[in-house]
């Protein structure tokens, strides 16, 4: 399985098609998700986890997820602040449960991207592309500490395993101002404890990641004993944080940034 090989077709604007052959990883990690990604490579991703649709209009969105949840709706502003952000964040986190039993409940995921994007200080940026199959991954969700399978840099055009837990990791805890409390930090916050079939691929090299400012270190330090054992993991360093596990790797250096998945081919 170490060395087994396979293809992601991308097409442009234009519709001219491009192929890029993968090498997979050699990971217990990268085998799981290669035996998910043999069940899943003939479905159609999902176009809320793989960004394919507008997310940009919060307020019309969460207008919708109130219709669909049967929730009062609650007057935020045009452009939401970040603790109006933090509010609907909990409002999701509330009713996910209820809601992801329902049918027909995309709306309850495209509402949390929805969140999350409005959050986002620079919308134009894009380093990454996302792929990802929503609920139809079903029973191929399962929990596993991915936490030890970190790497320290990301390299452009290689496949890695996105962090996809319903929380917000330590450091956009700290920059959402969410409140600074031993609980809610760890309610909120997860380490990368759910491996599900999604992936994404690096746009660019990211050599070192970010070293986190004094007043993070300084904030997290309250917090950090008491949630680490409550993970049971032994660190979160900036390489949690701005990195991923790799899944597979390739030669090919073309620039991806206009193309747009279309297939796997295995």
């Amino acid at each position: 399985m170490a060395n087994k090989t396979f293809k992601i077709i991308f097409q442009d604007k234009d519709k001219n098609i491009t192929d890029v052959k993968y090498h997979l990883h050699d990971t217990d990690l990268a085998i799981k998700w290669f035996d998910k990604l043999k069940h899943l490579s003939r479905i159609k991703i999902d176009e809320v986890e793989s960004e394919l649709i507008d997310i940009s209009n919060l307020q019309k969105i969460y207008a919708d997820f109130c219709s669909y949840s049967g929730l009062e709706k609650i007057d935020i502003g045009e452009i939401p602040t970040q603790n109006e952000c933090n509010m609907l964040h909990k409002i999701y986190e509330q009713n996910h449960d209820r809601l992801s039993r329902q049918k027909n409940n995309s709306i309850l995921y495209k509402f949390h991207h929805a969140i999350h994007y409005a959050e986002k200080a620079d919308k134009s940026s894009k380093s990454k592309i996302n792929i990802g199959w929503g609920v139809k991954e079903g029973p191929l969700t399962q929990n596993m500490n991915c936490h030890p399978f970190y790497e320290n840099q990301l390299k452009k055009n290689n496949l890695y395993l996105p962090w996809a837990e319903l929380g917000k990791t330590p450091y956009t805890y700290w920059g959402d101002n969410e409140p600074c409390d031993q609980t809610r930090f760890n309610s909120l916050c997860k380490p990368h404890m759910t491996f599900r079939a999604k992936f994404f691929i690096a746009l660019f090299d990211l050599k070192k990641p970010t070293v986190f400012p004094n007043r993070f270190n300084q904030y997290f330090n309250q917090f950090k004993s008491a949630w680490l054992d409550k993970y049971k993991i032994d660190d979160w360093s900036e390489k949690h944080e701005w990195c991923a596990p790799l899944l597979a790797h390739t030669d090919d250096k073309i620039d991806l940034f206009s193309m747009h998945f279309k297939k796997i081919e295995i």
